[in-house]
């Protein structure tokens, strides 16, 4: 897998976008990687597949979206991103741009700017 964003995984007010990390009652289901060129950069696929569909982090609003991208071994989420909808339901490969960052601070002021990726399924055999 590739990082999206060539950032560093985010820790700030909003706590640690670490995986696992603290949220309350619950923990942390991906991880946040910061912008370095800020809202509007590019963010790459970090898998080669299909983008199955966009998908939204938030049930109560379609402000933010991201992307559920299926590999052949491996199928992730990527949050707060604007994808290219031409892409939808195409393949795409590893390090190609797929969407533009949004601007989460709206949001949550106090949290950097960041995408969350998020692995849905994997198969354990390529862990072996």
């Amino acid at each position: 897998m590739l990082n999206p964003t060539g950032g560093t995984v985010r820790n700030d007010s909003g706590g640690s976008g670490y995986w696992q990390a603290s949220r309350g009652v619950k923990v942390h289901e991906g991880a946040d990687f910061t912008l370095p060129e800020g809202p509007g950069q590019l963010v790459i696929s970090p898998i080669g597949g299909v983008i199955e569909r966009i998908a939204y982090p938030y049930s109560d609003t379609k402000e933010y979206s991201g992307v559920l991208i299926v590999g052949s071994d491996i199928w992730v989420k990527i949050f707060y991103i604007k994808p290219f909808v031409a892409f939808i339901g195409q393949r795409v490969s590893m390090g190609e741009p797929i969407g533009i960052a949004q601007d989460i601070s709206k949001r949550y002021p106090g949290i950097l700017p960041h995408i969350h990726l998020e692995v849905v399924k994997i198969n354990p055999l390529i862990l072996m």
